[in-house]
């Protein structure tokens, strides 16, 4: 019996949310070996090259939402003559976007130099090995990866996060066992590149098993209006998403040539812990986005607004525990983890936690806008978006030398200046057909609340916890935080239906 769209959102949350927690803590055993054995710099280096690579990416950013959202329908209505016309078409795509990558990527070379700052520890012979074996991983990963698509519309993207999974525990593994015995920096991107294309194979393999018909049904050719359709949503989606990629991607890019490598290692470590809490909320709330889908092309719209609402609270709890336990123990972890040389300033903090807020509370704008189609009506959004983030940065890098908060605070101002509430009105009038009034009520009421419990829970702690060292008191101060923030949570929103409405999802996932 084919499962609801509640089952299959509670299904895929629950099996994301358990995979990347063990996924978190087999990539932190690997970043402190990776410390330990090779060095800041080269955690620099890594960070810088895969900013690099997310550039080069923009040729696929249209595509595997894209293809996500055209799949819907004809797997609503068991099209399989559909599906395997548009599966064909989307293969060809790939392949043509990972050999433009790979020609693309080789014109870079010659600029290496004018991005990497006190670079005196790496040979640049060495640097150009290290950033040609990071485009080889980013050009094979375009190859046999389209199929995990029909399976992610298909509401079963559980089945892609278990293979993902298995394969980076065991890359993870053989990774922390070659820094050991050879401390071989290529030797570490090699096993990369071997994993990336197996994990590739094995994700095609499961969809053609999962999928039989995709071999033995011969494709329809495609109507040109689809094709037309299918061209608005990859150039809608592709600039819709250009915009954070040059945002987020910039950021150390713009570190390591303005302050240094090293900064870019020491903030990596940061970005890795941040990265990962908003990848785990990702997690979470994207896992409905199939089902999401399929709610839109039904045609219920008048229950859209409603579900915005819960989708957005489910997101706001997220970042408000997340947050909050950050704030208060993210720099005594680092301190524990890797060293108090590693440790940046409590203005840095409050800065990467306050950006960490807006982009989470994003994820709500994006997940409307892909479940919706909405590509193509931001398309202008991401240049207004990285003009203002680029200028700002290098205004408050050049003109005021703040370093590393200068790139945060340029990233802060684009986001929620105006990008959030660009994504905002898009969605209210062309989806949930709502005054944008409503968006404003909602995201400014969250970030105050937010702010004032942040505030409340900082100060209890200051007061009656004085700082102390050691795993066991980092345990207990996490503890504690969570508690102080789960009684003010309480206080505040037991009386909403949203809160209700998680109570009752809460129920039904323990009954099972």
């Amino acid at each position: 019996m084919k499962k609801s769209r509640l089952e299959y959102s509670i299904l895929n949350s629950s099996i994301s949310m358990f995979i990347y927690i063990l996924r978190l803590l087999i990539q932190f055993a690997a970043r402190s070996f990776f410390i330990h054995y090779l060095g800041a710099e080269y955690l620099g280096l890594n960070g810088l090259f895969s900013n690099i690579l997310s550039f080069l990416s923009l040729a696929e950013l249209g595509i595997g939402t894209s293809i996500v959202f055209s799949l819907y329908k004809p797997l609503a209505e068991n099209d399989e003559k559909h599906i395997v016309s548009l599966m064909r078409l989307y293969k060809k795509a790939y392949e043509m976007i990972g050999i433009a990558i790979g020609i693309i990527g080789l014109i870079i070379i010659p600029l290496l130099p004018f991005i990497i700052k006190d670079s005196n520890n790496i040979e640049m012979t060495n640097v150009y090995l290290y950033y040609i074996l990071f485009l080889m991983n980013s050009v094979v990963s375009y190859f046999f990866t389209y199929k995990r698509s029909l399976i992610i519309a298909d509401q079963k993207n559980y089945l892609v996060a278990l293979n993902d999974f298995v394969f980076l525990f065991v890359l993870n593994v053989i990774q922390i066992i070659c820094l050991y015995l050879f401390k071989n920096f290529t030797i570490f991107l090699v096993t990369q590149i071997v994993f990336t294309l197996i994990g590739n194979i094995s994700i095609s393999i499961i969809t053609d098993r999962k999928y039989p018909f995709l071999k033995k049904v011969s494709p329809d050719k495609i109507e040109p209006e689809l094709k037309q359709e299918i061209k608005k949503n990859v150039i809608g989606n592709m600039s819709s998403k250009l915009g954070g990629v040059i945002v987020m991607g910039t950021d150390n890019i713009l570190i390591s040539g303005f302050v240094g490598l090293t900064a870019v290692g020491i903030y990596s470590n940061y970005s890795l812990i941040i990265v990962s809490i908003q990848n785990l909320c990702k997690q979470i709330t994207n896992s409905i986005t199939a089902s999401l889908g399929n709610f839109a092309i039904s045609g219920e719209r008048e229950r859209a607004f409603d579900l915005f609402k819960r989708h957005l609270f489910v997101n706001h709890s997220l970042i408000y525990f997340s947050s909050i336990i950050l704030l208060i123990v993210i720099n005594p972890f680092i301190s524990i983890w890797i060293g108090s040389e590693y440790v940046l300033s409590d203005v840095t903090i409050f800065l990467i936690i306050f950006n960490y807020v807006i982009q989470v509370y994003r994820n709500t704008n994006f997940i409307f806008i892909e479940s919706f189609g909405l590509y193509w009506e931001q398309r202008y959004k991401p240049v207004i978006e990285a003009m203002m983030n680029l200028v700002l940065s290098l205004i408050f890098l050049m003109g005021f030398d703040l370093g590393i908060n200068g790139v945060l605070l340029g990233t802060i101002f684009s986001s929620l200046g105006f990008v959030v509430w660009y994504e905002g009105f898009v969605i209210f009038k062309n989806a949930l057909n709502r005054p944008f009034k409503s968006f404003v009520v909602l995201f400014v009421r969250y970030i105050l609340e937010l702010l004032c419990s942040g505030l409340i829970v900082k100060k209890i702690m200051m007061i009656f916890f004085s700082r102390n060292n050691g795993v066991l008191f980092l345990i207990f101060e996490v503890f504690i935080t969570g508690l102080i923030s789960l009684i003010i949570y309480i206080f505040l929103y037991r009386k909403r239906t949203e809160f209700q409405f998680v109570l009752s999802v809460g129920k039904k996932i323990l009954k099972r």
